[in-house]
């Protein structure tokens, strides 16, 4: 998000709560910390505040942080995994920065293909729970 995004953010909550105060000072400083957050996203969390259980709590950044970790990977923990991820598939080049999020392309090419992988241990692990499954082994190394 650019500072004007986040300043767009501060304006929307002010609406909601008379004591947000929309400056140069507080959208930069909210700035640092949304930099890698996706307007649309921020914009969504912000509303869903205002009018869910939390509205009567003070709003505050962690608020957006806390809603968009929860809707899309973007915690920093997250990010780094991805990249991670990412790299060891060939998805992006070995010099990417750890700590800087997948391009859209990449996100879903590697949620597409954990997605495939998910499917296939599905699979497998049904195949593992039937009678006779490659897991049994019966005696075979066991002494009586």
């Amino acid at each position: 998000m650019n500072i004007v995004q986040v300043g767009q953010i501060l304006t929307i909550a002010s609406g909601f709560d008379r004591f947000i105060t929309v400056d140069r000072v507080t959208t930069s400083a909210w700035h640092l910390v949304l930099e890698q957050v996706d307007f649309e996203e921020a914009k969504a969390a912000t509303l869903a505040h205002f009018v869910g259980p939390l509205a009567k709590e003070t709003f505050s950044v962690r608020h957006i942080l806390a809603s968009v970790a929860d809707s899309g990977r973007n915690t920093a923990a997250a990010i780094e995994a991805d990249v991670r991820s990412a790299k060891a598939r060939g998805l992006i080049e070995k010099s990417w920065p750890a700590r800087e999020r997948l391009p859209e392309r990449a996100r879903e090419a590697l949620f597409n293909l954990r997605e495939i992988e998910r499917r296939a241990a599905a699979e497998r692990f049904a195949l593992d729970q039937g009678p006779g499954s490659p897991v049994d082994v019966g005696t075979v190394g066991r002494r009586a």
